[in-house]
């Protein structure tokens, strides 16, 4: 079974909105790390918290400017799966990532794995399912790119709260990268990329290939969020 959450998402600019949409095996994983106290308390979540269980508890309920079941909160599909996925591992590499408004924010990890996934959304047996294009990540020994190349900085996510983090007590905020060399970021759920509907020729879906740098950049818009 895989769990599809569709919630209000937080790297769009003020002037916009939209919602994003996460996948889960795991439907208690996820609500014990996506509405932990910690989560809800520093991100605001109390009333989205209520939305959300509402919505599970059959009500259609969207985090978004419609009432249109395609964005419940909630969905479920009993037969969907993972049909194919690829892992990626990077090694003392700078993400050149941006934040919502395109303004650069580059990150540094020792150590990444980027692991993409095709998703096969099915409610029926015999339906090929909505394909999605997915993808989940772990970052170690990570930290922001300062102004300067040989300064780093804390690299405290901003964006959907769909983020474990790992950081050593009393970190300073500026320093050399080795201090951040405990640092880790992790994805606890999949992160759509890609949707579409295969079908004929194409029904097997995507070519899982290395992301591009464009790629790794809205992999991981996350971190830097709306503001960064």
């Amino acid at each position: 079974m895989i769990y599809k959450i569709t919630l209000f998402d937080a790297n769009c600019p003020s002037c916009t909105s939209g919602t994003a949409s996460f996948f889960t095996e795991d439907i208690d994983e996820f609500e014990h790390n996506y509405f932990s106290d910690e989560n809800v308390e520093s991100n605001q979540l109390e009333v989205q918290k209520q939305r959300y269980f509402r919505s599970k508890a059959g009500e259609i309920v969207t985090d978004y400017y419609s009432d249109d079941p395609e964005l419940n909160i909630f969905q479920y599909a009993e037969y969907g799966t993972i049909e194919k996925r690829k892992t990626f591992h990077y090694k003392d590499k700078i993400f050149e990532l941006h934040n919502g408004y395109l303004i650069p924010y580059p990150i540094y990890a020792a150590e990444a794995i980027i692991e993409l996934a095709q998703i096969a959304f099915k409610k029926n047996p015999d339906e090929e399912g909505e394909k999605y294009l997915a993808a989940r990540y772990s970052l170690s020994g990570v930290c922001c790119v300062g102004s300067s190349s040989d300064k780093f900085e804390d690299c405290t996510p901003y964006g959907n709260p769909i983020i474990k983090t790992c950081y050593p007590e009393d970190l300073p905020y500026k320093g050399e990268k080795e201090i951040y060399s405990d640092c880790k970021l992790s994805t606890f759920a999949w992160v759509e990329l890609y949707q579409n509907c295969f079908k004929g020729d194409h029904v097997n879906g995507y070519e899982i290939e290395e992301p591009t740098e464009e790629q790794l950049a809205w992999i991981m818009r996350d971190i830097p969020g709306e503001a960064g």
